[in-house]
Parts: structure tokens; C-alpha cells; sequence
């Protein structure tokens, strides 16, 4: 853990530091190149980095005092001692922005101009002003919460009795002198600095008289005030809440399990039992302590578990909580990048889950909420294509319509980048025969480019009123086009480089009109178009004038037919489709059909049914049937008895044309696939899934991260700093709960 530590404490002096402010969450830039920490930076976020900071401050307060206690080497102590210096002075910094005595900012960045927030028209745009401290210039976030001033002041008491020393601690009993005053000489109000707008109370919301989590927040820093100035005012704004909420007889105290207020509270409790040296009060602190650890005590929360202990060391149920808390500790991450979870999936994962793994990876990450089991998920990747040309070159499509390429074969992060110049939402994907060709079929139209995606031009395709379902090159001729619709299939021919894509004819004319239809194309030497109604296929060959009526699929009224259809690459008259049985004794099973015959005929109809029950091997065949509805199916290019498919769960993979199923998600973080691509080029197949795109090189035998996760912006990621594991480590390091062959042994 002594590793982990200095590993997070080295991340966040790269990352997470703004002149010793610290933003929790950021924006990692592509290439691992630095953080910006100026008004230019995208998307890292401040609006809560005072209380981060205050809480970092805190645990870097106990990690000087306890290197100190057991005499580490000085240097050490010292470094200590300045990087509790250098956040102490971020937090005093966001007092002295602003320009008002008291006033503190939510946090700043370096520089002029609009940050982030303001550009792209956030509903806090007006809360952002410019100011001067220590002679340089900032951008801070103003509207400053009850909760921006709790965590500060228990930061700045926890700095000022365990570390802060000579000047240090003069100016850390000017800055709480300041920060209190600020709502104390204003009857308990927070001002903003337009004092016409409407201030915060410090008190939150309150009846007046009954003792909640707010006030007690409130109650705590009067009780810093007065500890750290002896100014009279101070005591008396204690005294008179205490009165006011009948602190002293408290024989019972109510507190909803709240993962924020419990954070402040208990903090303030660590304070007021080390400053507080009345009896009595001391006696109703401990019943607040004791109703919040009610609240959290099977959490394995390590901050509020070692809190807790330190002020209540006779409590029961210690060995356990430690137990948890060491745990948590224990098997925390060092990687905290923010990665889609769902541990609703994982039946053996049980709530509270691990702060690390809640649903709610923001802000100070011990608010997370540790009930409730899915967090962030990555939007879906709904299309792939490979370049013939080149199999390290691989666009992708996710859910909101951006289009992605990679030139490394998704190998990494940074190996791709988003095609941010087309017009519309895009809905698939191809390339020609060269990896400049690019088709793509958006929701308002069909668009080529022959270069690479820098430039697109939009198609003529016939307006048919249907919406653009995709766009494909002629696999035998390069510059020839086809086009489907939600109404029709076209065909540009190749009338050279120049002229591509500007001549359409109807391929779909001939079809029974007022039907809908699902088109699709079975590519070949001679391609094969599918015409789908519900049950129903028409079909035939490009070469051929008229369409024909295929056979139908499913079982009649024994099932429901599903919109699944796979084609095999290596025959456009081999596809497979299916259906999932209806209500009764095997309802939820997918019949999977094949043909062979350019759907002239399907496998596993009524004659299959009645023949197998009547042999005595219906169950056979209904135990081989994927259990659920079947929502793609793939026919891999290399072997066509290999099938692949997705349903409810994971995905599905069959090695006998459809006779029998296996599961197969090894290596996939979240087991559930949303989408389902078998490019006809290259020799890996693709899923999406919430936790991203992920690929594999042996026929689905084992998955691999294939580094697309869109969980904000594009394909931009975000980090945690972790300063909550150094708040919590440095508390269990000072009060005992953490020995030193615990802090140094290797996890295994």
C-alpha cells in the first residue's frame, strides 16, 4: 500500500495540480502528453476542487504528522510537510481570488479567456469571473455552497493542529479567521459576489430547532473559528447553536444515508474531538458519530471506518469494519482511469460494492454511492469495417453517430480519432478498395470520400422517403456503388473515379409495393439481394431481371421471427435468420434456419419439428436452441461452419454451423455484447459492449480491449486522481489501523 500510495500521490503532482489545487476528475489529452491546467483545458472540472483539495489537505496533514511521530528520514518530513504547504495555500488562494475577504471560489484555472464550461453553454456560464492572486492570473468558479465552506475549514483545522508551522500556521489562522467570518458576520449567510442575488445559508435547509447533518457542519466550524483565533464572536455563533438545537441533550440523532453529508460530518467530528474538551458535548458528538456509523457500518467505506474508530475506539464491530477497510485499501487500483462498470451482471457481487467500483466515479470519490450497482457505460460501437487494403486500418461507428478510425488496428487509445466534418448521424461504415475510399449512410443521406475522410460528398441516391440504411462499394467493381433505403436498394454503376456515385437505378422497383421491407446484400461474383418482410423473403441475383418469392422462416404461430440475418461471405446463397418460440412449454428459444439455396429453403421448419418429435428428438434439438432472443448472427469469413451470435447475454459462438452453442467472453469486462460485426476483410470479429469495443484474433476464443470507450466526449477519457486513498491511508497509518508490514506487503 506504501507503493500504491506514493504511485497515486506521483500521478496526481503530473495530473491533478493546478498550483496545488486538485481536480479530481480530468481530461487525459491523447498521447499522454501533460494536463492543461489553463483556461484552455477541456473538460476538467473544478467546480468542486476547493473541497477535493481540503480533503486532500487533510490526509497530507496526517502523513507529515505521522512521518514526524515516527521519525522518518528529514527529508522526508520535509517533503511532506511542503506539499501540505502548497494544497493548504491552493485552498487560501481561492479566498484571495475573488477579491471579497471570505469569499472563496469553487476553484480556477490559470489564465484569461472563457473556460470550458462557459464555451459550450453550461447553465453555471455567469458563475465564472477573472482574478489576480500571487501575481498571476486566474478564471474562478463563484457560487460557493454550505458544503464549499464544511470541507474547507475541516481541512484547514486538520493543517493547523497537525502541520502547519511558523508563518504557516499564521496564515492558516488568517485564512479560517476569513473564511468563517465571511458567515459569521453576515448572520449565516453565504453572499455571492453579486450580494443582489440570493445567499446560501450555512445552515442548509433546517426547521431551527432540530440538530441535522448541515448544522452540525455549521456548529463545527464555529467551534474551529473560535479554536484557532479565541475571537469572541466566534464562540458566541457556538454557543448559540448548540442552545439553539439542544446539542447538549441529544439522546438520539437521525441522519439519512448520505455518502456527502456523512463525509463532511464525520471529518468534523475528527476535529471536535480533539478541540472539544466539554463532557458534555463531547457525550452528543458521540451519538451524532454513532447514528452515522449505523448508516455505514457494512459499507467497507475505509475513511468514515477509520474515523469512526479513532473516535470511538470501544465500539463493536471493529475487527470487521478494520477488516473491510483494510481491504478496500488493499485491492485498490492505481490505474484510475474512469471505466464503465456494471456489476449488476455479476450475480457473486453484492451491495455495498467498493468505493472504487460505485456507480458514481466523480467528484471526491468517497461519495460514491456504494448501493446501487451500474456506473458510466461506454456508448455502444454498432458498425466496424476493415480496409481490404490494410487490416490495420479500421473505422468504427458508435451509437450517437460519430465515426472513428484507427490506424493501428485498434491497438491503442490514441491510435484513434474521430472524423468530426460529416454533416450527419452516421449509421454504417465501409471502405473500397483502398483505405481512402470511404462510404458512409447518415441520417440524412449517403456520403462518400476518396480521401481518407477529410472531405465527403453527399450522393444523389433517389429521394424514395426512406430513411438511409447503408452504403456499400461493389466488391468486384471499384467504383461502384450500392444504396440501401428502409424502402428500396440502388445501384450505381462504375462510370469511372469521377463520375462515382452520381448515377442510381432502382433495383427494388419490382418488389410488391406499400410492404416493409429489410434489405440486404450478400456480396459475391454475383451478389445476391434479400428482400425481408415479416416472415417472407424475396430474392435474387444481381445478374437476374426479376425477383422471386423465397420460403418463409420461423414456425407459422408456434413462433415469432426475429430480425437477425447473417450472410456467408464466401456464398451469397448461404445466410442464416430464425425466429424465438412463443409462449408455452419451450417459449424463449431461438430456432436458428439456415439456407443454402439463396432462401429457397430453410433448415429447422414444421417438417423438421413434426419429423424430430415424431423420432423422439425434439428435446435434443430444443436443448441445442440459444436460450432467449438472438439478436445478430455472423457467419465467419474463414469457415463457414462457424457462426457467431448475441443474445441477452454475452456472446454466442458455434463451431458446427448451429447445431450446438457455447458462450464465449473471456476477456470482456462487461459480458454483454450490443452489436456484433464480422468484417469480410481482416481476420478479427467485433463487439461492442457498455465497457467498449472489443476484438478478437481467434474466433472469439478470447476478447481483446480494442481501446474505443465512449463514455463522454468523443473518445476522450477522464482519470481520478485517488487523493482518497491518501486521505484514508495516512488517517489508518496515524491512528494504528495500518502496521507497517500491512503497508508494505506485496498484494498478491
Amino acid at each position: 500500500m506504501t507503493e500504491k500510495e506514493q504511485i497515486l500521490e506521483a500521478n496526481i503532482l503530473r495530473r491533478h495540480n493546478i498550483l496545488g489545487l486538485y481536480p479530481s476528475m480530468v481530461e487525459i489529452p491523447p498521447r499522454n502528453a501533460e494536463v492543461d491546467i489553463t483556461t484552455t483545458t477541456p473538460l476538467s472540472d473544478v467546480v468542486h476542487a476547493v473541497c477535493w483539495t481540503a480533503n486532500y489537505l487533510a490526509g497530507a496533514s496526517y502523513r507529515y504528522q505521522y512521518l514526524k511521530k515516527n521519525n522518518a528520514p528529514k527529508h522526508v518530513v520535509e517533503a511532506a510537510r511542503k506539499r501540505a504547504d502548497e494544497l493548504f495555500e491552493a485552498i487560501y488562494r481561492c479566498q484571495r481570488v475573488t477579491g471579497v475577504r471570505g469569499l472563496q471560489a469553487r476553484g480556477y484555472f490559470l489564465g484569461h479567456g472563457s473556460v470550458y464550461a462557459e464555451r459550450h453553454h453550461n447553465n453555471d456560464q455567469d458563475e465564472w469571473h477573472q482574478g489576480e492572486a500571487d501575481g498571476q492570473d486566474f478564471r474562478w468558479r463563484g457560487n460557493p455552497s454550505h458544503h464549499n465552506y464544511s470541507d474547507s475549514i475541516h481541512g484547514l483545522c486538520q493543517y493547523y493542529d497537525l502541520c502547519a508551522e511558523g508563518k504557516q500556521k499564521d496564515r492558516a489562522k488568517e485564512a479560517i479567521n476569513r473564511l468563517v467570518s465571511y458567515w459569521v458576520d453576515n448572520n449565516l449567510f453565504i453572499h455571492k459576489l453579486d450580494r443582489s442575488r440570493q445567499p446560501v445559508q450555512i445552515l442548509g435547509v433546517t426547521n431551527g430547532k432540530t440538530l441535522n447533518t448541515r448544522v452540525m457542519m455549521a456548529i463545527a466550524g464555529a467551534k474551529v473559528g473560535h479554536h484557532v483565533t479565541g475571537e469572541q464572536k466566534f464562540k458566541d455563533v457556538y454557543d448559540k447553536l448548540i442552545k439553539q438545537f439542544g446539542v447538549r441533550n441529544i439522546t438520539s440523532f437521525k441522519a439519512e444515508k448520505d455518502f456527502d453529508d456523512a463525509e463532511h460530518v464525520f471529518s468534523h467530528l475528527e476535529n471536535l474531538f480533539r478541540i472539544e474538551t466539554d463532557p458534555q458535548l463531547l457525550k452528543a458528538y458521540g451519538i451524532v458519530a454513532d447514528a452515522l456509523w449505523e448508516n455505514h457500518k457494512n459499507d467497507g467505506q475505509s475513511l468514515f471506518t477509520y474515523i469512526y474508530y479513532s473516535i470511538r475506539p470501544n465500539a463493536p464491530g471493529k475487527e470487521k469494519a478494520l477488516k473491510e477497510a483494510n481491504r478496500s485499501l488493499i485491492t485498490w487500483p492505481t490505474d484510475m482511469m474512469i471505466k464503465p462498470r456494471m456489476n449488476s451482471l455479476f450475480p457473486n457481487r453484492k451491495p455495498p460494492y467498493r468505493v472504487y467500483q460505485a456507480r458514481w466515479d466523480n467528484e471526491y470519490i468517497w461519495k460514491g454511492d456504494l448501493l446501487k450497482p451500474d456506473g458510466w457505460l461506454s456508448r455502444i460501437v454498432v458498425d466496424v469495417d476493415v480496409s481490404p487494403e490494410d487490416p490495420l486500418v479500421v473505422a468504427a461507428v458508435d451509437t450517437s453517430g460519430d465515426l472513428y478510425l484507427s490506424n493501428d488496428g485498434a491497438s491503442s487509445y490514441d491510435g484513434w480519432n474521430p472524423l468530426n466534418n460529416l454533416p450527419g448521424h452516421v449509421r454504417k461504415v465501409q471502405f473500397g478498395s483502398k483505405s481512402r475510399l470511404m462510404a458512409v449512410a447518415c441520417n440524412n443521406g449517403f456520403y462518400v470520400s476518396t480521401t481518407a475522410g477529410s472531405h465527403w460528398r453527399k450522393l444523389p441516391v433517389p429521394n424514395d422517403g426512406g430513411k438511409p440504411v447503408q452504403l456499400m462499394f461493389d466488391r468486384n467493381d471499384r467504383f461502384a456503388l450500392y444504396a440501401i433505403t428502409s424502402k428500396g436498394i440502388y445501384f450505381s454503376q462504375n462510370f469511372g473515379k469521377e463520375f462515382l456515385g452520381k448515377s442510381w437505378v432502382s433495383l427494388s422497383k419490382q418488389l410488391p409495393q406499400d410492404t416493409v421491407y429489410n434489405f440486404h446484400i450478400a456480396h459475391g461474383k454475383s451478389p445476391r439481394l434479400y428482400a425481408r418482410t415479416k416472415d417472407q423473403f424475396f430474392t435474387k441475383l444481381i445478374s437476374e431481371k426479376n425477383w422471386g418469392l423465397a420460403g418463409q422462416v420461423g414456425l407459422g404461430q408456434y413462433s415469432k421471427s426475429l430480425s437477425f440475418f447473417g450472410t456467408d461471405p464466401a456464398d451469397p446463397n448461404h445466410a442464416f435468420s430464425g425466429a424465438v418460440t412463443l409462449p408455452g412449454r419451450f417459449a424463449g428459444r431461438t430456432i436458428i434456419q439456415e439456407t443454402t439455396d439463396g432462401g429457397e429453403n430453410w433448415s429447422n421448419g414444421m417438417q423438421t419439428i413434426f419429423k424430430l418429435f415424431g423420432d423422439g428428438k425434439l428435446m435434443q434439438m430444443i436443448k441445442r436452441m440459444p436460450l432467449g432472443e438472438v439478436n445478430a448472427i455472423a457467419v465467419d469469413p474463414s469457415n463457414s461452419k462457424i457462426l457467431y451470435a448475441i443474445a441477452k447475454r454475452g456472446v454466442l459462438k458455434s463451431a458446427d454451423g448451429g447445431q450446438s452453442w457455447k458462450t464465449i467472453e473471456a476477456g470482456l469486462d462487461i459480458p454483454l455484447a450490443k452489436s456484433l460485426i464480422v468484417p469480410s476483410h481482416g481476420k478479427m470479429i467485433y463487439v461492442g459492449t457498455p465497457a467498449g469495443l472489443y476484438f478478437s484474433k481467434d474466433q472469439g476464443e478470447t476478447w481483446n480491449n480494442g481501446h474505443l470507450v465512449l463514455q463522454f466526449d468523443k473518445n476522450r477519457r477522464r482519470e481520478l486522481g485517488g487523493a482518497a486513498f491518501i486521505d484514508a491511508f495516512w488517517r489508518a497509518r496515524y491512528y494504528g489501523f495500518i502496521n507497517e508490514d500491512l503497508a508494505n506487503r506485496t498484494v498478491k
